[in-house]
C-alpha cells in the first residue's frame, strides 16, 4: 500500500506569550487505501479525527469543527491543537498537522538510451533535477557507469534542498535500482546548511531518510536522534524533554575523498555511547570516472563493549530493532548477523570470531613447514591462520604454547603439545581424508617417525605428457628425474593432489584424495591423469592433455 499522508504532532512550550521551543512529538503514516470520503481520517492521535470531504492525486480536503482545510500535494497544514498549563506561566501546546504526499518521484533532465552485448546503458546522464513527494529537490549532474555487467549504476552530485529550506551544498544521491525507481535517495554523511541556524552533520540512507544522530555545530554542540526518517523525541518526565550530552565529537572530511566520517561520544547519566557514521562518494578511477559507493553505515559502541553495526533502520534506542544488524559481543570476541522485526529477534546466523577483536600477526607455520604465515590472534587463545588452519588452546606471546588443538581444513587435525608456535612434544595427527594417523613425538612442527629412514630416500620419477583432440592422439613425451622424498605435495603437472604422508625406513605412504598407497624399496607406483581442454557449444570436450607418473624407490 502507498502512503497518502503523514499526521505530524508538534509540541511547543509558550512562556508568557513567547514560544520557547517547538519539536516534533509523534508521527503517523496513513495509507491511501484507508482514506474513505465521509469518514474520519484514520490514525488520528487525539479524539475524533477530521472528516474526509475529498481526496485525489492533487489534494486532500478535511473538515474539523465546522472548518474546511484544503491541503495540496507536498504541503502541510495545521488541523487541530490542544494546550494545558504547566505552571509558572508556561503553556504546553500540541499541534496536529497533516502533510499530503505525492505518489511518484519526478525526474527532469538528460537521459541516455542504448544497449551493448553485455550492458544496458539506459539511464539519467548529465544535468538533471529530481522532485521528491515530500517537497525535497535535488539538482545536479548525473553519471552513468559502464562498468556494471547486469546493468548500469547511476550516481549524481549536486545540491539537495529540503522542504524546510535547509540544503546540502555537495550532496550525492544513488539511483541504481531501476529506470524510474520509487525513490532516488541520499546516501552518505553530509554537512547540512540551515538558513536559520547552525550547520549540522547527519547520515542519510534509504531514499533520503535521516538515520542515526544529527550533530548541530553550534557553540555548544548538541544532537538530534532520527529513526526511519522520524525524529526521536524523548521525555525524562511529564513534558520534560531529554537530551543526550555531547561529550566529544570528531568530523573527518579529508582522509577519504568525498567520504565523511562522524564520530560521536554521548552520555546518558553514567552510560557513555560512541557512534560512528560514515559514507558518501568517491571516484575510484581517475581515468574513466567510474562512480562507486563506499560503505555507508553506522556503528554504535555500547557501554559494555558490545557494538552494533548496521546499514539501514536497524537500531533504535541503542538496541537492535527492525532490520539486519551485525552484533559484536565484547565478552566472547564473537559476532553474528541478526534479523530483528519490531524489537524482536526474528533470525540469526551462527556466532563467528570477529576480526575486529583480533591481532593480525605473522606466526610460525605450526605443522609440516618452516615458513611464517599471517594469522589473526584473539585474546582467548583462538588463532586463525591464512590458508584454513585454526588453533584453540594455551598461548604465550600470542603463539601456541602448551596443550592445544590445530585443525586444518585441507590436511587434518593435530592434538597435543606446542612450543613457540609449532607442534612440539607428544601429539597425534589424523589425516581426516585418508584416516592416516601419526601418534608420537613432534619436534618443531615435524613428526619423528619411530622407524624413520636414517638417510635421504631418493625416488626416480618418470613424468609423461601427451596432447589429444577429438580425432588425434599425440605422441608421448617423458622427462625423468631423481627427487628426495619429503612430506607434502608432489610438484608434477597433473598430480598436485598426490602427497607424501609418511617416510619410514622400509615404507613410504602416499595419498591421493581418500586413497592411500604404499611404496617399498625397489618397487614402483603408477599414476595417470587427464586435464580437459576446450568445449563445443553443446558442452562436449574436444581436446585435452594426458599425463602419466611413475615413481620408483631407488636402492
Amino acid at each position: 500500500m502507498a502512503t497518502a499522508c503523514y499526521i505530524n504532532v508538534y509540541n511547543s512550550h509558550v512562556d508568557r506569550g513567547a514560544t520557547v521551543s517547538t519539536v516534533p512529538r509523534e508521527h503517523y503514516e496513513v495509507e491511501e487505501e484507508d482514506i474513505k470520503v465521509g469518514e474520519p481520517l484514520p490514525k488520528w492521535p487525539s479524539g475524533t479525527g477530521p472528516i474526509v470531504k475529498a481526496y485525489d492525486s492533487q489534494q486532500l480536503v478535511l473538515e474539523k469543527l465546522g472548518k474546511t482545510i484544503s491541503i495540496k500535494v507536498g504541503e502541510e497544514a495545521e488541523v487541530d491543537s490542544s494546550s494545558h498549563h504547566v505552571g509558572m506561566g508556561v503553556i504546553s501546546c500540541n499541534y496536529y498537522c497533516v502533510r499530503v504526499l505525492a505518489k511518484t518521484i519526478i525526474y527532469k533532465g538528460g537521459w541516455q538510451w542504448g544497449d551493448t552485448i553485455l550492458e544496458k546503458l539506459e539511464g539519467p546522464i548529465d544535468d538533471g533535477e529530481v522532485c521528491y513527494p515530500n517537497g525535497d529537490r535535488f539538482k545536479g549532474a548525473f553519471h552513468l557507469s559502464f562498468a556494471s555487467i547486469n546493468g548500469p549504476a547511476y550516481a549524481a552530485d549536486g545540491r539537495y534542498t529540503f522542504a524546510d529550506g535547509s540544503y546540502i551544498e555537495r550532496a550525492w544521491i544513488h539511483t541504481s535500482k531501476e529506470k524510474m525507481p520509487q525513490w532516488w535517495g541520499l546516501n552518505g554523511v553530509f554537512r547540512i546548511h540551515h538558513p536559520q541556524g547552525p550547520d549540522s552533520i547527519a547520515m542519510f540512507l534509504r531514499g533520503g531518510k535521516r538515520y542515526g544522530f544529527e550533530l548541530f555545530l553550534s557553540e555548544e554542540p548538541w544532537v538530534k536522534e532520527w529513526y526511519a526518517g522520524n525524529l526521536v523525541v524523548r521525555y525524562s518526565g511529564p513534558d520534560e524533554l531529554f537530551y543526550y550530552e555531547v561529550v566529544d565529537y570528531e568530523l573527518d572530511e579529508t582522509s577519504r575523498v568525498d567520504c565523511t566520517m562522524l564520530r560521536l561520544t554521548l552520555r546518558d547519566g553514567d552510560k557513555v555511547y560512541r557512534i560512528e557514521q560514515q559514507g558518501g562518494k568517491y571516484t575510484a578511477n581517475k581515468y574513466d570516472n567510474y562512480i562507486y559507493e563506499p560503505s555507508t553505515h553506522a556503528t554504535v559502541y555500547l557501554p559494555n563493549g558490545d557494538s552494533l553495526d548496521h546499514y539501514g533502520d536497524g537500531v533504535r534506542d541503542f538496541r537492535p530493532y527492525d532490520g539486519y544488524v551485525d552484533v559484536h559481543c565484547a565478552q566472547t570476541f564473537m559476532h553474528r548477523m541478526e534479523h530483528w522485526v519490531k524489537g524482536e529477534l526474528e533470525d540469526n546466523r551462527e556466532w563467528k570470531y570477529d576480526p575486529r577483536a583480533a591481532k593480525h600477526l605473522k606466526l610460525p607455520c605450526p605443522i609440516f613447514y618452516d615458513w611464517m604465515i599471517e594469522a589473526d590472534v584473539w585474546p582467548d587463545g583462538h588463532i586463525e591462520y591464512m590458508g584454513g588452519k585454526t588453533y584453540d588452546g594455551k598461548v604465550a606471546d600470542d603463539m601456541p604454547e602448551g596443550v592445544g588443538v590445530l585443525t586444518d581444513r585441507d590436511q587434518g587435525r593435530y592434538e597435543g603439545g606446542f612450543h613457540k608456535g609449532r607442534c612440539h612434544g607428544k601429539g597425534t595427527f589424523v589425516d581426516t581424508e585418508t584416516g592416516i594417523r601419526q601418534e608420537g613425538t613432534w619436534v618443531n612442527g615435524k613428526f619423528q617417525e619411530p622407524n624413520a629412514a636414517t638417510e635421504p630416500v631418493i625416488l626416480h620419477a618418470c613424468h609423461g605428457h601427451s596432447e589429444w583432440s577429438i580425432s588425434h592422439q599425440g605422441d608421448w613425451e617423458y622427462e625423468e628425474s631423481d627427487i628426495e622424498a619429503k612430506i607434502g605435495s608432489l610438484d608434477f603437472i597433473g598430480f598436485g593432489d598426490i602427497k607424501i604422508a609418511r617416510i619410514e625406513q622400509n615404507c613410504i605412504t602416499l595419498t591421493q584424495g581418500s586413497n592411500s598407497y604404499l611404496l617399498t624399496p625397489g618397487e614402483q607406483l603408477n599414476f595417470s591423469a587427464e586435464i580437459e581442454g576446450r568445449e563445443y557449444s553443446d558442452g562436449c570436450v574436444y581436446d585435452g592433455d594426458d599425463y602419466k607418473l611413475t615413481l620408483t624407490w631407488k636402492t
